[in-house]
C-alpha cells in the first residue's frame, strides 16, 4: 500500500514539473522579441562645419538589432525623441524608416540632419529613444537611446579618442581645422580604414612640417605646439 502510494506521489510530482516546464517554455517562446542599440557608440556629435558650403544635409545611420527569432514579416520599431530635445523634429532632423524587415535580425535607421543658419553660433540636441510596441519588447536597458548633437562649428569628433588619437595626438581646434585642409576628410565620425589613417597620418606629419619650416612652430588655442605622434 506504501508502495502505491509513493509511486502515486512521484507520478503527481512528475506531472506538476512537466507542467511547469511547459508553461515556462511557452512563456519563453511567445514573449516578444526584443530590440536595442547596437552601436560601438550611443552618440554622434555632428558638425557641418567639416564639410563645404554646398553640404545641406547629411545621413547618421544608427544599427539595430534584435534578440529573439526572426520573423516572416516586416516589423515596425518605435524609435522617436525624448522631451526636452532642443534639436526640431522635421527642421534640424528627421527619422527614417525604422523597419526589422522580413528574416531579418538587424536594421539601420538613418537620420537625416539639416544644416539650418542658427547652427552658426549654437549647438542643438535630441536623444532618440527605443519604446515598446506591439511588435517588440525592449533589450539591453543600457542600449535605448542614441543621443545626436549637430552644430555648423568646429567640435571634437565623437570617436577622436577611440579612432583618431592614436595617429593625431590631442584634441584641438586649430590642429583640426589643420587637418581638415591638408587631408581633405570631411567625415571624422566614421571609423577609418588602416590605410587610410597611415596615409592621412604622413601626409599630416609632411604638411607640419612645411608649416614649421615657414611659420615656426604652429600653437593651438591652448598655448601648445601642434605636434603628431
Amino acid at each position: 500500500m506504501k508502495l502505491l502510494i509513493y509511486k502515486g506521489l512521484f507520478l503527481f510530482a512528475a506531472v506538476v514539473i512537466f507542467s511547469s516546464c511547459g508553461k515556462d517554455k511557452q512563456l519563453m517562446f511567445s514573449e516578444l522579441t526584443s530590440v536595442y542599440v547596437e552601436a560601438s557608440v550611443d552618440s554622434t556629435e555632428y558638425t557641418f562645419a567639416t564639410s563645404p558650403v554646398t553640404v545641406v544635409s547629411d545621413t547618421i545611420d544608427i544599427p539595430l538589432r534584435i534578440i529573439g527569432t526572426a520573423a516572416t514579416t516586416d516589423r515596425e520599431v518605435t524609435f522617436v525623441p525624448k522631451g526636452g530635445a532642443t534639436a526640431k523634429e522635421g527642421y534640424h532632423y528627421k527619422i527614417g524608416k525604422t523597419v526589422i524587415k522580413a528574416n531579418e535580425f538587424s536594421a539601420t535607421v538613418p537620420v537625416y540632419v539639416y544644416r539650418k543658419p542658427g547652427l552658426k553660433d549654437s549647438v542643438v540636441r535630441v536623444v532618440l529613444e527605443l519604446k515598446k510596441n506591439a511588435d517588440f519588447n525592449l533589450g539591453f536597458s543600457d542600449r535605448l537611446d542614441y543621443k545626436i548633437t549637430i552644430s555648423d562649428i568646429l567640435s571634437k569628433p565623437t570617436i577622436w579618442d577611440a579612432a583618431w588619437s592614436a595617429y593625431f595626438g590631442t584634441y584641438s581646434v586649430v590642429k583640426f581645422r589643420f587637418l581638415l585642409q591638408v587631408t581633405g576628410r570631411t567625415n571624422w565620425n566614421s571609423y577609418p580604414f588602416p590605410a587610410d589613417t597611415r596615409f592621412m597620418s604622413q601626409r599630416a606629419k609632411n604638411a607640419l612640417l612645411e608649416y614649421n619650416q615657414a611659420h615656426g612652430d604652429m600653437i593651438d588655442e591652448f598655448g601648445q605646439v601642434v605636434v603628431f605622434p
